[in-house]
């Protein structure tokens, strides 16, 4: 399957049975436990970043940021409450009307502009660029490209994740595909960490922190690079 397959069907899942799915456990809704260990993770994963991002350089005056991949859009809305003016975007309509609703409920409408974008066509310059649960969906080559695309937009900070590759969770995932459709996790590609250190040293960037999130059925590498 090649990269714009890949796009095609993520962007009908999420925008499709994917949003109800996703935004229930993004949002407050009862979950089954499977689900349950997914917010839990995620909600991790959100907290380490925040975390970090207060140990970082601090941001120039009026910063701008990039969350691509915004999904409902709860980093862009911790991000604008910090002060950034954010560009929020999805491949997938819903999710990115989500997060403009989601940003005028908390009365951060003028500071979260929302778009529906393909990732590789996102343009700008940006103090921080984050791209949370994305590139976990794309194997090796598609990876490299959309990771080094989103580093040739920061000025200084990136954060992303991405899946580690281990020999047991690659059996978790093949035990996930065995679950009842409406609980299936949707299709993991696993990265290699050497070619993650490899494409952000290429794009002249440093690996400032590193952590695995690992939760019940959520498990991913968050990452904190520089510009160098």
């Amino acid at each position: 399957m090649d990269t714009a397959q890949y796009k095609d069907r993520l962007r009908h899942y999420f925008d499709g049975v994917g949003f109800a799915r996703w935004s229930a456990i993004y949002g407050e809704a009862e979950l089954s436990l499977v689900r349950r260990s997914i917010r839990t993770g995620h909600t991790l994963m959100l907290n380490q970043a925040l975390a970090w991002l207060a140990q970082l350089p601090p941001p120039p005056d009026q910063p701008k940021a990039l969350d691509a991949g915004c999904g409902t859009g709860l980093f862009s809305l911790d991000l604008a409450r910090r002060g950034y003016q954010v560009t929020a975007a999805d491949l997938a309509p819903q999710m990115a009307h989500a997060t403009a609703a989601a940003a005028a409920h908390a009365g951060l409408r003028e500071q979260i502009h929302c778009q529906v974008a393909d990732l590789e066509t996102l343009s700008g310059r940006y103090d921080l660029v984050a791209c949370f649960d994305v590139l976990i969906h794309y194997p090796p080559e598609p990876f490299v490209t959309m990771l080094s695309h989103l580093a040739s937009l920061s000025k200084s900070i990136l954060f992303f994740t991405y899946a580690p590759y281990s020999p047991f969770l690659a059996a978790f995932h093949r035990v996930g595909g065995y679950f009842p459709q409406s609980q299936r996790r949707t299709t993991i590609n696993m990265i290699r960490d050497e070619l993650v250190q490899q494409t952000l040293a290429d794009c002249g960037m440093t690996l400032r922190f590193s952590r695995h999130i690992g939760v019940g059925f959520y498990h991913t590498n968050l990452v904190a690079a520089l510009r160098q």
